[in-house]
């Protein structure tokens, strides 16, 4: 009852304001009743909501978790779901019945018309040891998960459906603080007959890092996406547990934002909500994830620090680069140490989390522009320098396992990716070659490579004695080979070894 009451003091809040201005503005004063004008406004704002949420609501579907077995059952990512709801006589119903209700649960977006679903991965918990359900427009699915990427927090699920309602995508960065939006979920699970709720707010505020959490004995949990780094929309729409993978819409029903129920899960008093922003770089992590890929995303290759409190109180502004790892897109691009590194692609850098951010948004492969100040730490002498870099793939560190197809550039029955894209990359960097090197991701058991010794893990820097800086180089390298080709080897601070595959 209270979350109603907190929605109807906010209306009426809200509405007064509104009269209040309208009459002000029309030189009424206080005392007077509002004027005609600002009572048309006032209903043609209520209309204004009550259109977006129709055209919204029915891309917006309930999510519901069910665990195959709770042996070993341990607080993970669930618990940001998690509703004590299992003393229900309900609980035991079927999962496709209405009276069914789950203890995990969220929302999604129809992003297909054909039955693909958009949620936040963390909605999905343990992925393998788990079944999931979806209620649309009073139907009830079960549903596949078709990929993931922890990176992002995000997942999609398919159900057999070819009806679906797709959600119309608007543009998060025309979103300025103050703009009304809408959230659409599944609040306490009762969005099981397909009616998803609304809740409504303003942007509160733009680039907020998501809350930090930690699950059981104070293990980190759930702080390894792209979202820790300052992504996300603040509303101060209420989001209460349910809401993640639901929509933030604009006033003409455009979703600007995959709701996150962040602060929910860690009980925060004050309303709170997350949702993590519908631009370009969404747009295209979304795109390989229908496709059942898995996304990449981008890499640059140094170490950074804050500046100096000194610089900043003089309006100098961001990271200074400590360190340059060779054979990266830094390296290449011609980014030196003591550079301040202040824009990339015309987006301003404050702080080293700003650099992860743009950065690890942008796709691998991307063509970036690095912005720095150089030549000395008086902001009068030191020379701007733009630098064209092409990122590389960033190793991704998580407790989620990506889920999709990895398209790798495959030879003789071993695949090979970026360098960068290894996870022991931080530490062997500095032992391989200089120039660049691939990384040998995985290698086919009796494949040619297979017999001729390569295992999963090691580098190649060579092929035929041509440096293969890239899968794309190695391929180009090993394409017009049709016998036995040499390749030098690293792995590691060992010696290279020169290692021959045969057709």
């Amino acid at each position: 009852m209270q979350p109603i009451l907190d929605s109807c003091q906010r209306f009426l809040a809200c509405a007064v304001t509104c009269c209040a201005a309208l009459a002000i503005g029309s030189g009424i004063g206080a005392a007077e009743p509002p004027s005609a004008d600002g009572a048309a406004a006032l209903l043609a704002l209520e209309q204004s909501v009550v259109d977006a949420i129709a055209r919204g609501e029915k891309s917006v579907v309930a999510v519901a978790r069910v665990r195959r077995s709770t042996e070993g059952d341990s607080q993970d990512s669930s618990t940001l779901l998690r509703f004590p709801l299992s003393a229900n006589p309900l609980f035991d119903s079927s999962p496709l019945s209405p009276d069914f209700v789950p203890n995990d649960f969220g929302a999604g977006v129809v992003i297909d018309a054909a039955g693909l679903v958009l949620t936040n991965y963390h909605v999905l918990g343990d992925a393998q040891q788990s079944d999931f359900y979806v209620w649309s427009q009073r139907h009830p699915y079960k549903a596949t998960v078709l990929s993931a990427d922890p990176w992002y927090d995000l997942a999609v699920l398919r159900v057999d459906a070819q009806d679906l309602v797709p959600i119309t995508f608007g543009d998060a960065k025309q979103l300025r603080k103050g703009q009304f939006v809408i959230a659409l979920g599944n609040p306490y699970a009762i969005a099981r007959d397909g009616e998803v709720s609304a809740s409504w707010g303003i942007v509160a505020n733009l680039l907020r890092r998501a809350p930090r959490m930690s699950g059981r004995a104070g293990e980190p949990l759930g702080n390894d996406t792209l979202h820790h780094y300052g992504t996300l929309i603040q509303t101060d729409a209420r989001l209460n547990l349910g809401y993640s993978g639901g929509a933030l819409l604009n006033l003409r029903g455009e979703m600007v934002g995959l709701t996150t129920s962040y602060a929910a899960s860690a009980d925060y008093a004050a309303a709170a909500g997350f949702a993590v922003p519908v631009d370009a770089q969404f747009l295209q992590a979304v795109d390989v994830l229908k496709r059942g890929g898995r996304p990449a995303f981008g890499f640059l290759g140094v170490g950074t620090e804050l500046l100096p409190e000194s610089h900043q109180r003089s309006g100098r502004h961001g990271v200074r680069v400590v360190s340059v790892v060779d054979a990266t897109p830094a390296t290449r691009g011609g980014v030196q140490v003591g550079d301040v590194i202040t824009h990339i692609n015309q987006e301003p850098v404050y702080a080293v989390a700003d650099l992860f951010r743009i950065v690890g948004a942008e796709p691998a492969g991307t063509a970036a522009t690095v912005t720095v100040s150089r030549g000395g730490d008086d902001a009068r002498e030191a020379q701007t320098v733009q630098l064209q870099v092409q990122l590389t793939k960033k190793y991704v560190s998580s407790a989620r396992t990506p889920i999709g197809r990895e398209d790798l550039a495959e030879w003789r029955g071993m695949k090979v990716d970026d360098a960068s894209a290894s996870p022991s990359f931080s530490v062997l960097g500095p032992h391989l070659d200089p120039q660049g090197c691939v990384y040998v991701a995985e290698v086919a058991q009796d494949s040619p490579a297979w017999k001729a010794g390569l295992r999963p893990g090691v580098y190649v820097s060579h092929a035929e004695g041509t440096s293969v800086t890239s899968p794309a180089a190695f391929l180009a390298a090993t394409a017009a080979a049709s016998g036995a080709v040499e390749l030098v080897v690293l792995s590691g601070q060992d010696p290279p070894t020169r290692q021959t595959v045969s057709p």
